[in-house]
């Protein structure tokens, strides 16, 4: 079917932008609906902005810059000087607030120049921008709070309660039946003050990671394992690797997925955590490399690792299906000790690096973390050597 006027016309009625169509001269020969209506709706004459009106005359008649704005614009399209024009402007109402985008785009129709002009509503874009604007700066402000008014404080309290374990271990006025002492439970309750400050700090803190470095798995996962109240819990490494990732973040990660598992595991649990196959590679049996979002790469001499991340699992009661969505919200916990900020950080350093993170059952029942979609490299295999930065 041959599109009509008529069929463009209903088209064009069918926006909600406001649209127009202008001659070389700025005369507007063509307007749709929502043109129409908001002139009404505002109160503007037809003469003022209807067809057989010069836009570029009613532009220029405002006693606002967006008017000379968008006049100086239009001009400069029509004059083949731009290929397009566009700006954003407010138009507040009595009542509600409101954002518009001005498009100008040149085009010729039977040796005739033309401008087609649209005026789109971005306010809910906006609206939303503002939104953000303020949650940034009220983080900032709570960034500040946890790493400042708080934390020195804390430090003071920390000191003098040290000092007070100390002088009851002098003067053994210590319980011997196995209660802790008052600067030995003080010094507790600080240190789980501090480590909820940590905690609070990443989750508002982290940003996407742009450049990542080739960290030693073993290595991070000591150095976090040294940072947990681990008590008579034991940690394997089944084969060492390197991944690409942030180290701090990556410790923050390690670190709460090791606190959540001794938690939540019972006691002698036994943590164990491994490399991931590809799933390309464990369905074919063969090796794998994927695409240059941070899946597994080449090392640069042509050999694929195969490997694409790694797990953290325990041989604890597990975690039910039902809860494997919640557990990464920031405030969710089973624990009426807890924060319910681990796990949420734990999300937060896997969406900062693009990875997945997703829980299943371990072989023996426990809760298995899979960690995904990272470049890494399998160590154990002695003839190929770690993927350059």
């Amino acid at each position: 079917m041959a599109p009509t006027n008529s069929f463009v016309g209903a088209g064009f009625d069918a926006l909600p932008a406001r649209v127009a169509i202008l001659d070389g001269d700025g005369e507007i020969v063509y307007t749709n609906q929502s043109w129409e209506s908001f002139g009404t709706a505002a109160g503007i004459a037809p003469d003022s902005g209807g067809v057989g009106t010069n836009y570029l005359s009613v532009c220029d008649g405002s006693t606002d810059q967006d008017g000379t704005e968008a006049a100086e614009g239009i001009r400069a399209v029509a004059a083949g000087e731009r290929e397009a024009f566009s700006f954003e402007y407010p138009c507040h109402g009595p009542s509600e607030e409101g954002w518009y985008m001005m498009e100008a785009t040149p085009y010729t129709h039977e040796q005739e120049e033309y401008v087609l002009v649209m005026h789109v509503d971005i306010t809910e874009r906006r609206l939303l921008e503002r939104q953000a604007r303020d949650q940034a700066e009220q983080m900032e402000a709570f960034a500040t709070l946890l790493s400042h008014d708080l934390r020195n404080p804390l430090a003071v309290a920390m000191a003098q309660s040290q000092s007070l374990e100390a002088a009851e271990i002098d003067c053994g006025s210590a319980i011997g039946d196995g209660t802790d002492s008052v600067g030995s439970t003080l010094c507790s309750s600080l240190e789980r003050m501090e480590t909820i400050i940590d905690d609070a700090l990443v989750l508002v803190k982290t940003e996407a990671v742009d450049r990542p470095s080739a960290v030693q798995l073993t290595t991070a996962v000591e150095n976090a394992w040294s940072h947990v109240r681990t008590d008579d819990a034991t940690l394997s490494v089944v084969s060492p690797m390197t991944v690409h990732a942030d180290p701090s973040l990556l410790g923050h990660l390690l670190e709460n997925l090791f606190r959540n598992a001794v938690e939540h595991a019972g006691e002698g649990s036994a943590i164990e955590i491994g490399p991931l196959e590809a799933q390309a590679a464990a369905e074919t049996g063969t090796e794998w490399a994927g695409e240059s979002t941070g899946r597994p790469v080449t090392d640069g001499t042509g050999d694929r690792s195969g490997i694409e991340g790694f797990y953290v699992q325990d041989d604890g009661a597990g975690i039910p299906p039902s809860d494997r969505e919640r557990i990464f919200e920031s405030g969710y916990t089973t624990d009426a000790g807890g924060s319910g900020f681990g796990l949420a950080i734990v999300n937060r350093v896997v969406d900062a690096h693009d990875w997945t993170v997703s829980v299943t059952d371990a072989e023996d029942g426990g809760a298995r973390f899979e960690l995904r979609d990272m470049i890494a490299f399998d160590q154990s295999r002695t003839d190929r050597r770690p993927p350059h930065d």
